[in-house]
């Protein structure tokens, strides 16, 4: 991917995430978008995994980086081009919020390990190859328990209203397999 202009860029907009369509025939968008008030639209993501999808119909604030993607990509006539993220925050933090903000990706190796909150609930960790240990908020599809590995990683801070213990969260994507990828969605069905 090559870069437009290394000036990065802040604006408001609403956050629209595609999903999988089982019904839908042919090539699914399956990334995030901003839309602007104008009606113009940014590509923030191709990723159906991406931490964006989190923010699907809230008003957000985003920092980025314009940039053309290599190979395929989503055009059209509200399509203005596209932007590689460097944080989003909401504008608005209501309850049901999940997360408040998300930083920008970055690759790190390490493995995931399993454990057990102060509640006694499961949780997924991932422990970086420097031993830093955090958090992971979703549900990356290809994770293997105990297996090294690079991973696409974002840190994520979470609204205020959930009850999350005080550490470093990340919202991790795993390079994975199509089986991975069918068996993930089946999951969030």
């Amino acid at each position: 991917m090559s870069e437009q202009d290394e000036t990065e860029v802040r604006f408001e907009g609403i956050v629209r995430a595609s999903c999988y369509l089982p019904a839908l025939q042919g090539k699914q968008f399956l990334g995030a978008i901003i839309e602007c008030a104008d009606g113009r639209e940014w590509v923030i993501d191709y990723d159906e995994q991406s931490p964006f999808h989190a923010f699907a119909d809230r008003h957000v604030v985003v920092s980025c980086r314009p940039y053309t993607p290599e190979g395929q990509r989503i055009g059209g006539d509200q399509i203005v081009g596209h932007f590689r993220v460097s944080t989003m925050r909401l504008v608005e933090v209501t309850p049901e919020a999940e997360f408040v903000e998300v930083g920008p990706a970055h690759h790190l190796s390490g493995r995931f390990e399993r454990g057990t909150s102060d509640t006694g609930e499961a949780t997924l960790s991932f422990v970086s190859a420097n031993g830093d240990t955090f958090l992971v908020t979703n549900d990356p599809a290809g994770a293997a328990i105990g297996r090294s590995g690079d991973v696409l990683a974002y840190a994520v801070e979470p609204s205020p209203s959930s009850p999350s213990p005080p550490a470093q969260y990340l919202w991790i994507i795993c390079p994975c397999s199509p089986a991975d990828l069918w068996e993930w969605r089946e999951r969030r069905s």
